[in-house]
């Protein structure tokens, strides 16, 4: 990979490297460095959660073979397109016509309120075609017509087929109904077949990504998906966890997940908020244990987490525990603008922190990063004392990385 080249919506990888708006997602440039600074053409790297897969992306596009895994529908299909996107366009176009082809009367009759205000009849009619149609799980068609599909569903007027809504972050029902009606702003009418026609086009018109080595994208839980990578010798873990109680993927992606199966109305679980500590910190530990059995002992680990204190530290001591004799490297930065954001999200962050755990023989410190002994971290040791048989070497003490 040429560094210099900037992935731009003018060159394909640029242009499909951005597929998908996903809350907290991963700069793009953030992962080509780390991919070229610490692996090798032919080397694996292993992304556990992988939202809408970045991380393979640019793996797979640089020469690395890669596996991603994530438990939510929306990051699966965003990160297969990416990945492994049709190549006949012209698939596409019909697949679409197909969908219109079979719009009973009746899908154009909204199930509640919110689809009633949020599309036009024609456009509703379109995606509860589409909702049924598309076999998304198992065909690259349907797949990357799927995606294209979720990544125009809601957003700002003029960019998507909804009425105004936020792209990255999906609003509650109610709140948007009562938005909507006291403004008596009323979904636009657009044509399906010509706007998701135009927007392959958009997609298409520069090519696409070569893809220089394989690529795997799982859909599931990380603890159990990657048991079957046991002994896979990948040599790099570049990952971002969900942050403890930041963010619930289900309910920020309720009208995406609708598309895809989901019930028309959110169901206000929170399993996917993670807002449980204990179950976080199991969270990380189970799924990190699991990634550490895929990894190389020469691996480089890479972890973007929050710059909250829990669950900075958490996943800090997570690390330590399971790498006990790599040495750890941390920066954290308050970032100015977020991808987030960009998609709509304007809300303040408090600011992440990269961790890096090297293997012993490697004496690298990237700029930016400085070292955290492990007497850096003891307001993370009572937790530890229940993971007993993953105490790090020599019972080493934790503090906080701050």
């Amino acid at each position: 990979m040429n560094k210099t080249i900037d992935w731009t919506p003018s060159v394909p990888e640029g242009r499909w490297a951005t597929l998908g708006p996903y809350y907290a997602m991963f700069p793009t440039d953030f992962v080509r460095e780390a991919v070229a600074r610490f692996s090798r053409p032919g080397d694996g790297v292993l992304d556990p959660f992988c939202g809408r897969g970045t991380v393979p992306f640019v793996a797979a596009s640089t020469g690395r073979f890669a596996v991603g895994v994530d438990v939510n529908p929306v990051a699966w299909v965003f990160a297969s397109a990416k990945t492994s996107p049709e190549p006949d366009v012209q698939k596409l176009v019909r697949r679409i016509h197909e969908i219109a082809a079979l719009v009973a009367p009746e899908d154009r009759h909204p199930e509640n309120e919110f689809q009633a205000w949020a599309w036009d009849a024609g456009m509703l009619g379109f995606l509860r075609a589409a909702r049924r149609e598309l076999r998304w799980r198992a065909d690259r068609t349907d797949w990357t017509l799927a995606a294209i599909i979720l990544v125009h569903l809601h957003g700002k007027a003029g960019t998507a087929v909804s009425n105004q809504m936020r792209q990255s972050k999906a609003m509650s029902p109610d709140y948007s109904v009562r938005w909507w009606k006291a403004r008596e702003m009323r979904p636009p009418e657009i044509d399906p077949v010509t706007y998701f026609e135009a927007r392959v086009a958009w997609r298409y018109t520069k090519g696409l990504p070569r893809m220089r080595e394989w690529s795997e994208i799982e859909l599931g839980d990380a603890r159990d998906r990657l048991v079957s990578w046991k002994g896979s010798a990948f040599r790099l873990l570049l990952t971002s966890p969900p942050y403890c109680g930041v963010t619930n993927y289900r309910l920020d992606n309720w009208i995406r997940l609708w598309l895809l199966g989901d019930s028309p109305l959110p169901n206000g679980s929170t399993a996917q908020k993670y807002a449980d500590r204990e179950g976080y910190r199991r969270l990380l530990m189970e799924a990190f244990s699991t990634a550490r059995n895929a990894m190389s002992p020469h691996s480089v680990i890479l972890v973007r987490t929050d710059s909250r204190v829990f669950t900075r530290d958490a996943t800090a001591a997570t690390l330590r525990c399971l790498w006990p004799s790599h040495r750890m490297l941390a920066r954290s930065e308050k970032p100015v603008r977020s991808q987030t954001q960009l998609f709509g999200d304007k809300s303040e962050k408090p600011g992440e922190t990269d961790i890096l755990m090297l293997p012993p023989l490697d004496r690298r410190r990237p700029q930016g990063y400085r070292s955290v002994p492990d007497a850096a971290m003891t307001s993370v040791q009572p937790w530890l004392e229940a993971f007993p048989d993953r105490q790090p070497a020599a019972n080493r003490s934790v503090r906080s990385v701050s």
